[in-house]
């Protein structure tokens, strides 16, 4: 652990493992863990970087007619995109976080991912400038379940004197806090949890499974995403935007929006402000806001709630000083180290040719 193979995505943990506040350092703590997990589980796969973070765009065109759309035009962020090594094939890999079983081939998590429609938009994107991918792979991180703890006396004192901790060989600093209330330091806590996802149960944390989309999917999915241009244009048109109450508590934490749609807040309250660019994944990439331009995002957001979507993506409203949840936070710190580990196998496979 302390030769970490890529040196990847330090710059980015490293003044997080600094910060003043815990819950924060524990969170790089717990994303360093996985990433020389991620490191060890696929290191050799055999796929040579082509790019990272690349920026795509495209008109948007009715597949039934060749008809260019005048008000939408598509974007999109590639995390990466490779070359697979022995067959020659263009791969998009889609990096997401789970809470849920990946282990399961059938199981209820890879089922969902059947109809999702990121790597779809991203293979259409690509397709329209040219270049048809093979396939997309879901890459999938599952996130801990393992949490800091306390040793007994005895296995504590069994690390003073060994001074290392699941093969990792411990400073001053974490021999002295152990020494004092015998509980594992946020780098001891990465230790084991590395220790865990890279030799123990690395099935468990990481997973990837090749999607194949044919071009009659991508061409439906272009279909779909014309109809959802459509019904855009005549929501602004009519001036309705609908609430979906099911989607006020989505992955178990109240919307953004609620107080708005409630009525228990309004846009003169002095919490709120207009964004210039409504895309945070995306850099600007013209004089406006961006609400002419459809990501996967936008769209998504369309289909869960048209009042969010109005809210977000049309008037580009966001609460000021609002904190980040835990959960956005690790998926944002997690992307940044990865980005940084595509990054450095990059350089390192350029620099090997």
């Amino acid at each position: 652990m302390n030769d970490f193979p890529l040196n990847a995505g330090r710059e980015v943990l490293s003044p997080v493992l600094e910060d003043a506040d815990p819950s924060k350092r524990l969170i790089a703590a717990k994303c360093l863990g996985l990433l020389i997990g991620y490191d060890a589980r696929w290191r050799e796969a055999p796929y040579k970087i082509d790019s990272v973070e690349t920026v795509i765009t495209s008109d948007l065109y009715n597949p039934e007619t060749q008809r260019r759309s005048r008000s939408f035009t598509l974007a999109g962020k590639l995390d990466v995109r490779m070359t697979d090594i022995k067959t020659g094939e263009k791969v998009i890999p889609d990096h997401k976080t789970a809470s849920q079983d990946i282990t399961d081939p059938n199981g209820p998590y890879w089922r969902q991912l059947v109809v999702e429609g990121q790597a779809t938009h991203y293979m259409l994107l690509s397709w329209l400038n040219g270049e048809k991918v093979d396939y997309a792979l879901w890459d999938v991180c599952r996130k801990p379940g393992i949490s800091p703890k306390a040793l007994s006396k005895a296995d504590a004192k069994a690390v003073l004197e060994s001074k290392v901790y699941c093969e990792y060989a411990l400073g001053d600093s974490d021999l002295d806090s152990l020494g004092k209330d015998g509980r594992e330091t946020d780098m001891m806590y990465s230790a084991r949890l590395a220790y865990d996802c890279s030799k123990e149960r690395p099935e468990w944390y990481f997973q990837r499974r090749r999607i194949p989309r044919l071009d009659a999917e991508i061409r439906e999915y272009g279909i779909e995403l014309w109809g959802h241009s459509l019904d855009i244009l005549a929501a602004r048109n009519s001036g309705r935007w609908p609430r979906n109450s099911g989607a006020c508590f989505l992955y178990n934490s109240p919307c953004t929006y609620l107080g708005l749609c409630s009525g228990h807040d309004d846009l003169e309250s002095g919490k709120w402000t207009t964004k210039e660019w409504v895309h945070p994944e995306l850099p600007v990439l013209n004089d406006g806001r961006g609400t002419e331009i459809l990501t996967n995002s936008r769209i998504r957001c369309f289909q869960t709630c048209r009042r969010k979507f109005q809210l977000k993506y049309e008037l580009g409203v966001e609460k000021m000083d609002e904190e980040e949840r835990e959960a956005l936070w690790f998926g944002s710190l997690w992307h940044s180290s990865t980005e940084q580990f595509f990054l450095e196998m990059k350089r390192q496979q350029e620099k090997a040719t």
